[in-house]
This record gives C-alpha cells, sequence and structure tokens, in this order.
C-alpha cells in the first residue's frame, strides 16, 4: 500500500516558528496521517463497542459494519479489508457470548452465534469481493496509466520521425529517405542508366532577369520535371543549377532501366516544348556498370560515380537543344522500341551537307524507279561516305560488288568505307581517349502502324477509334516501361475495337472495350518486375503472383475513376479460357464476358508479335497459327478466334 506520508511533505518540526500555530499541531497531524490505518481500526472497534453496549436492537445494527468493512476494501486493499472484517466478526462473536439475549429473541447462544456467524460470513465475503474488485481496478487504472504513458513517449517519438522524413523527403528521393532509415542502402557496382538534362541559354536569361523571375521559371520547369521521373522509377540524385542528374535502375534495381530513362527523357522535352519556357533541353543518357551508394561523411547523398556518369554529362553537353543523345549501350537496350539515327562525325558546313542529302534523296528515288546498277549503286555509296555514313555506303558498295566483282573502283571505296568506319561513325567526347557511338532518339515505334504487326487497312480503317482513349498516355508507359512492352495496350485496345466491330456489337460496348484493352495492364504494376522480367519459367509463387495482377487492374481502374461494371468485368475476366480453366474465377464458355474474350485473343497476338524478355516478335503468320492451336485446345473463343485470323490474314494467302 502507497506510503500515506504523500498526504504531507516531509518537515522539520522543530524549525516551524510558533507564530504559524506551533509545532505541536503539525506533530500531531503528522503522527495521524503515518498511523491511519491504526486509528481508523481503533475507532471501527470503539464504534462496535459502543453500539453493541448502548443500543438495542443489536442485530439491526450489525449492517452498520458493512460501511467501514467496504471502505477499508476500498481505500485498504482485499487483505485488510478482510482482517477488519474478521475483527468485527470476532468483536460480535465475543459479545454474543457473554450478552447472547442481546442478539437473538429466545436468548439463546447458540442462535446469537448463528446469526453472527451468518452475518459474518457475509461480511467477509463482502470485503473480500469488494477488495477484489478495488484491486482490479487499480490495477486497471495503473496499466492504463502506463499505457497512456507509452502512447505519449510513442507520438512524441512518431512525431520526431514524422519531422524527420518529412525533412529527409523534402532533401532527398522519398524512396532513398526511407531506405536509407531502414539502414537498407549499400555501395555496390551495378548496371544502371544515367540521365543529364541541361538547358539552353539559362545562364544569359539569369544574368538578364531578376532573381525571383528566374528562380520561379526554374521552379517552374523543374515542378514538369520531377514528376516525369518519379512516373518513369527515376532517381534525382542532384540539382546543378539548370541542370538535373538522375539516375534509372537504383536505388530500385530495374531490369529496363535504359527504356525507362528514354521514355522520361522523351516526355521531358515533349513538356519542355508545351511549357513555352525561354529556353531549351538537351538530354544525354548513358547506360552502364556504375558504383552506387551513400556518398559524404557528415552530409550524405545517395550518388553514382563511374566512367559512365562522365559519358552521359558528355552527351548532355554535345546534344542539340530538343534532342536526346544515348550511347551505345543505351541504344541496344531500347532499339526493340524506339526509332534512333546514328549520329556521324561531319565536318561540313550547313549548305553543304543539305547539298549532299538533296542528291541522297534524288539518287534513292532512281532507285525506287529503275533496276538496280552498278554506277548507281557505287553512286549511292559515294553519297553516303561523303555524309559520312559509312555503314550505309558499305551496305551499297557490296550490292554493287555483287553485280560486279572485278571492279577495282569499287572495291577501293568499300575498304576506304570500312577503314573510315569509326572515324566517321564514332564521336569524340571531352575527356574521352576513344571515340564512341552516339544515337539520337527521335521517336518510340508505332506498333500499329507496322505492317508486319498489323495489314496496313486494317490500321488505317481503325486508327481514328484511338480518339476515344482519352487517358494520358505516359500513364500506361510508364507500366509499360517495366517490362518492355511498348504499344502493346494500344495493339490491343485498337484490335479489340476492330474485332468487336466486325462481330457488329453496338458503338457503346465497342468503346468500352477499346478502354478496358487499353486499361488491363495498368496492374502489372505490382507484379514484381524481376518477375514481369524472367527470361524462363516461372515458379507457382510467382507464377500467383502473376495472376493477381488483374485484380490490381480492377483497383487501378477504380482509382481513375472508371467504375462502369462491364469494362471492370472485361478487365477482370480477360484471362479466362474459353475451357474454364483461365483465372481468375474459372469461367467458361459463354459465362466470359463477350468483352473479355475479344481482350484476351487481342492480347495473345500483340504479346506474340511483340519483344518480350524471354522471345523475339513472333511473325504474323507464326502468331495466327499459334492462336488457331489456342483455339482448338480451348483456350479462346472459336467466334472470336475466327473473327481475328481473317482479319489479319495475309493477302494472297
Amino acid at each position: 500500500m502507497a506510503n500515506p506520508n504523500f498526504l504531507s511533505p516531509s518537515v522539520d518540526d522543530s524549525t516551524l516558528p510558533l507564530g504559524l500555530g506551533g509545532a505541536w499541531p503539525l506533530r500531531f497531524r503528522n503522527f495521524v496521517v503515518r498511523h491511519l490505518e491504526g486509528l481508523f481500526i481503533l475507532v471501527v472497534i470503539a464504534i462496535v463497542g459502543a453500539v453493541f453496549y448502548l443500543f438495542p436492537y443489536k442485530i439491526a445494527f450489525l449492517n452498520f459494519f458493512y460501511l467501514p468493512v467496504l471502505s477499508a476494501a476500498y481505500f485498504l486493499g482485499k487483505r485488510k479489508a478482510v482482517l477488519m472484517a474478521l475483527l468485527c466478526f470476532l468483536s460480535g462473536v465475543l459479545f454474543a457470548y457473554y450478552r447472547p439475549a442481546w442478539f437473538a429473541v429466545q436468548g439463546t447462544r447458540l442462535n446469537a452465534l448463528l446469526v453472527l456467524a451468518t452475518w459474518g460470513g457475509f461480511l467477509i465475503l463482502a470485503s473480500a469481493s469488494i477488495g477484489s474488485l478495488q484491486e482490479r481496478l487499480a490495477k486497471g487504472l495503473e496499466d492504463t496509466r502506463q499505457l497512456y504513458e507509452e502512447l505519449k513517449r510513442s507520438r512524441v517519438t512518431e512525431e520526431m520521425k514524422e519531422k524527420v522524413e518529412k525533412a529527409l523527403f523534402a532533401t532527398m528521393d522519398p524512396v532513398v529517405a526511407k531506405l536509407a532509415t531502414e539502414g537498407k542502402l549499400r555501395f555496390e557496382k551495378r548496371e544502371i542508366s544515367i540521365m543529364f538534362t541541361d538547358l539552353t541559354n539559362f545562364t544569359t536569361y539569369s544574368d538578364r532577369n531578376r532573381a525571383d523571375v528566374v528562380l520561379e521559371e526554374l521552379n517552374r520547369f523543374l515542378g514538369q520535371i520531377e514528376p516525369i521521373v518519379d512516373q518513369f522509377r527515376g532517381h534525382i540524385d542532384k540539382y546543378m543549377g539548370d541542370g538535373v542528374m538522375v539516375e534509372f535502375g537504383a536505388p530500385v534495381d530495374y531490369g529496363r532501366h535504359a527504356l525507362l530513362a528514354v521514355l522520361a527523357g522523351l516526355r521531358m522535352q515533349q513538356c519542355v516544348k508545351k511549357m513555352n519556357l525561354p529556353w531549351r533541353l538537351r538530354v544525354g543518357i548513358a547506360t552502364g556498370s556504375t558504383v552506387v551508394g551513400m556518398l559524404g561523411v557528415r552530409r550524405q547523398a545517395y550518388s553514382a560515380v563511374g566512367d559512365r556518369v562522365n559519358v552521359a554529362k558528355r552527351l548532355e553537353e554535345i546534344c542539340e537543344p530538343t534532342k536526346v543523345y544515348i550511347d551505345e549501350p543505351t541504344f541496344h537496350a531500347v532499339e526493340p522500341f524506339v526509332n534512333a539515327i546514328k549520329l556521324r562525325s561531319s565536318g561540313y558546313g550547313r549548305q553543304s551537307d543539305r547539298e549532299l542529302l538533296d542528291r541522297l534523296s534524288s539518287l534513292e528515288e532512281r532507285l525506287a524507279r529503275e533496276n538496280e546498277s552498278v554506277d548507281l549503286l557505287y553512286e549511292l555509296g559515294k553519297v553516303n561516305f561523303d555524309i559520312h555514313d559509312a555503314t550505309t555506303a558499305i551496305r551499297y558498295f557490296e550490292r554493287a560488288l555483287a553485280l560486279d566483282p572485278q571492279s577495282t573502283q569499287i572495291r577501293l571505296a568499300y575498304a576506304d568505307a570500312n577503314f573510315k568506319r569509326d572515324e566517321f561513325e564514332k564521336i569524340q567526347l571531352k575527356g574521352k581517349l576513344q571515340k564512341i557511338t552516339v544515337y539520337e532518339v527521335t521517336g518510340l515505334k508505332d506498333r500499329w502502324r507496322d505492317p508486319a504487326v498489323i495489314p496496313p487497312a486494317i490500321a488505317e480503317m481503325y486508327a481514328a477509334a484511338e480518339s476515344h482513349i482519352e487517358i494520358p498516355e505516359d500513364l500506361v508507359l510508364a507500366v509499360e516501361g517495366l517490362d518492355g512492352s511498348i504499344g502493346h495496350c494500344r495493339v490491343v485496345a485498337l484490335l479489340s475495337y476492330a474485332m468487336a466491330d466486325r462481330l457488329k456489337l453496338n458503338e457503346e460496348l465497342k468503346k468500352t472495350i477499346l478502354l478496358a484493352g487499353y486499361l488491363q495492364d495498368l496492374g502489372k504494376e505490382a507484379v514484381p518486375h524481376h518477375v514481369l522480367n524472367r527470361g524462363g519459367s516461372l515458379t507457382d509463387q510467382e507464377s500467383r503472383l502473376v495472376e493477381k495482377y488483374v485484380q490490381e487492374s480492377v483497383a487501378a481502374c477504380r482509382r481513375m475513376g472508371y467504375v462502369d461494371p462491364h469494362l471492370l468485368e472485361i478487365v477482370l475476366h480477360h484471362h479466362e479460357a474459353w475451357d474454364g480453366t483461365g483465372y481468375p474465377d474459372g469461367l467458361r464458355g459463354e459465362e466470359i464476358p463477350v468483352g473479355a474474350r475479344i481482350t484476351a485473343i487481342a492480347e495473345a497476338y500483340s504479346a506474340l508479335t511483340s519483344w518480350r524478355p524471354y522471345h523475339e516478335a513472333w511473325d504474323t503468320r507464326v502468331a495466327i497459327s499459334e492462336i488457331r492451336k489456342g483455339m482448338e485446345k480451348g483456350r479462346y473463343d472459336p467466334k472470336v478466334a475466327t473473327i481475328l485470323m481473317e482479319m489479319l490474314r495475309p493477302s494472297g494467302s
């Protein structure tokens, strides 16, 4: 039990002046406080004695004892309350023994003792019960107090953590900040892609304008660039005035980091063109092995170092405004998805260049009209050599030699082109001992317009349906960039619309199918990227992870505001099989929504005819043959599969 001295401070009585009431009253009060329990018991005994001796009707007064006993149970605890109840009982027994007539009408000692035994039993039981309840209550209150204190400490800690995280997120990439606080960042060598961007004429602009105007315009530019970097999984390493350094593939190791970097670069250039800024943007991207980790001792930052970082910076420096320059490793990583031209190391002026290009265009038109001739092929090779496109020149010289193997002139030109190839087609970067091959990215390949995928007549007939898709392309590209399926959603959407049209579905349903085909792969973002890019077979657990993406796609559609139940049904069930072996619900036959049956076949065809980490693009004939096999095995709706095969059948077959 708590010390009752908490009611009064410890005071040296002898030091108190008598003018304040003297020391004796204070000593008496302290004595009472220290011996409160004993005095309480003495008072109770005195009252018991007085009640039994002075008052008639003793039995009625027995109930009086519940008050002090229950009070003791509440204030002193169960043990002392029971002892007090026992003391009261013994006191009553003592009086009953000597004065039994006070307690029973018959006046017998036995009757008195029985009455007192019953009363005493209830008194002790009540004291024990109330004491137990009081102790539980006290324990509960103490636990609650401790929990409250812990919650207060936890809340203080949480608030401090939130402040630290807020400060970190304001100065550091959120992903890096989270990994850093969890201790998951380390130095390592890793294949990544590095991007440098820079604004032209920014120094001149900043010298001519007030600081607030310059910073407002620069922050407006950065406010548009940062979301693009985040969308394509880049990490902003640092701002260098008007320049930005970004890593792709670190700290999170995305397999298609080069593609994500190029997509981000192209989107940045498009964004800057729309913003009507007083500057233009240069972008340089390099891919290769670098060292990444937290740099610094007291002030740390996550960064990358190595040769590829220097190459990316030099590419940005030589890049023409509004362009995106990449090195050869980056080009090889993105070649299936982008259009790019190899830069030539030309020393010609603008006018002479134009004349050579006009001459080349004229010769190519002649070649298209006329049959191949040695002189024409040789001339084409010479003009390409003069504009420093040695690779194309070599191809023309080889075709000329095939027609005239004995020509010394062509042989010498062919040897000269091979000898000069590196000099013409590789560029000397500042700080690099050897020249490197540089490419300019001109845009993304349009798979819908690729005759190897979609017959030109079909592509032209249904291209206008794309106007019904109001979803920003970047939203889909950011997901397609994870596994290199660029253009897949667009092909699925337009091909599904074309099949729905051939099936004579109503216009509203056709538009719903179009949107569903475009959105149904958004859930891939929730699948671990290493699983999406797996070249070999998936484990059972990985297959289950992939299968869950259809539910994630539905959730993504809902977050975007697409709640049409028909659209969501198509997205959810586009991996169901005609024979009931699909997922997620194992629907079969006509149970599967017609839109899902259509988009399933469109997706299969698009996947077969496009590059994937686990296979090269298939020829149209082979892809259609595979669709036919799937139909015969019960995978696809025969009616829908037949529509696709008839629509994509090559002419003359």
